[in-house]
């Protein structure tokens, strides 16, 4: 019996921690890009239940890309809608490799993904659906290596 809790506790006690970490997380969804080549053209839509509005909401874009790469950046469009009807859109320039050509982010095999934040401490003024775009505005019609894009929204810390 003694063996049996030792063990319980061995394997709860890493689950409970990951839990705990990501506690701050409201929302993480990923949409996969067909045949893995994202054209400047198509927009990567997210929606965003927002219940609570005393906090402030850091927002993330994730891009998981294929490790032979040939770009050392990328440039986006982040646009979203709040509740309220405000909108607020930017540019972004999401570096995918250092100046050396080294790749930036987390690689597992062949895959890399680098996560960005985008918006900082964002404070919402009513609950509702929050709408979230991202496409690409590099000049290539198609950006060759790029699995899918995804979104991470948190309560500030």
């Amino acid at each position: 019996m003694k063996m049996k809790k030792s063990l319980l506790y061995f394997l709860l006690l890493p689950a409970l921690s990951l839990l705990s970490c990501s506690g701050g997380k409201i929302y993480e969804d990923h949409k996969d890009i067909e045949r893995n080549i994202w054209n400047r053209f198509e927009v990567v839509e997210f929606d965003v239940g927002i219940e609570d509005t005393s906090p402030g909401y850091d927002f993330y874009i994730a891009i998981r890309h294929m490790e032979q790469i040939p770009l050392k950046f990328i440039t986006l469009d982040f646009t979203f809608y709040a509740p309220s009807g405000e909108t607020r859109s930017s540019e972004l320039r999401i570096n995918l490799k250092d100046s050396e050509g080294n790749l930036l982010g987390k690689g597992m095999g062949d895959l890399w993904d680098v996560v960005t934040l985008v918006r900082e401490d964002y404070r919402f003024t009513e609950p509702g659906i929050c709408r979230v775009e991202i496409s690409s505005t590099m000049s290539y019609a198609d950006l060759p290596g790029i699995m899918n894009v995804g979104l991470i929204v948190r309560k500030t810390d």
